[in-house]
């Protein structure tokens, strides 16, 4: 059985979306046998897909993304506002 699955991720901006990718990029390799995982990016989206011959290593791959999508919004947001505040739009 294969097992696909696609995450569209909208973000504020161009700039936070090439920062996104260029974060994820270096995990993105090496993945197991039998799964790929390919991320395109379109300005201010990113765009991962995610086929496995299994469905539960496709949804804890799509989970692991998103959490590490979380962090990184968590940082960014940091990193932009003094103080430590983060204000979300």
């Amino acid at each position: 059985m294969k097992a696909s699955a696609v995450l569209l991720v909208r973000l504020s901006g161009a700039e936070m979306g090439r920062s996104l990718a260029a974060v994820l990029t270096p995990d993105n390799e090496g993945m197991p046998h039998g799964m790929l995982l390919s991320m395109t990016a379109r300005g201010r989206a990113l765009e991962f897909d995610v086929s496995s011959g299994s469905p539960s290593a496709s949804i804890s791959t799509v989970l692991a993304l998103l959490r590490d999508i979380t962090l990184f919004q968590e940082v960014w947001l940091l990193s932009r506002h003094r103080g430590g505040r983060v204000q979300r739009d």
